[in-house]
């Protein structure tokens, strides 16, 4: 599998998933800076990596997150809902029998609250994906 492969899947599962509106990829600072973003969203940070052991190790940074109302009396809703979507995703990727890869088992969960730009809030999933299979000499373009 290569890292296209797992964005796009990544990108399908957000399309398919009737709680999350919007996708995409890259470093935190782009989230909201080429378009308006329709939430709640699902953003993806690739972390740095790690190929050890003939398997390559994709970290990877998950952001779900939702608006805020002006006084913030939904924050904890938000989170509430972002945790559960972020929950959805982790079972999808770990307990599918279609994948040739495998998640580590454990996530760390954070909560944010975003101040600047859009009032936002949510839940940041860190997860590692292990790909045993990444290597395949018979497609070396020679």
């Amino acid at each position: 599998m290569t890292l296209n492969n797992l964005i796009d899947l990544l990108r399908k599962y957000a399309g398919d998933h009737l709680q999350i509106n919007d996708f995409g990829t890259g470093y935190i600072s782009e989230l909201g800076a080429s378009k308006d973003q329709s939430y709640p969203l699902m953003w993806v940070i690739i972390a740095p990596s790690r190929y050890d052991g003939k398997q390559m190790n994709y970290n990877l940074q998950l952001i779900f997150a939702d608006l805020l109302y002006g006084d913030k009396k939904n924050e904890l809703e938000v989170w509430s809902d972002q945790l559960l979507i972020a929950l959805d995703t982790l079972a999808y990727l770990r307990d599918n029998p279609d994948f040739d890869f495998q998640t580590d088992g454990n996530a760390s969960v954070d909560f944010f609250t975003e101040h600047d730009g859009d009032l936002a809030a949510g839940v940041i999933l860190g997860i590692t994906i292990n790909d045993p299979k990444p290597l395949d000499r018979c497609v070396i373009p020679f």
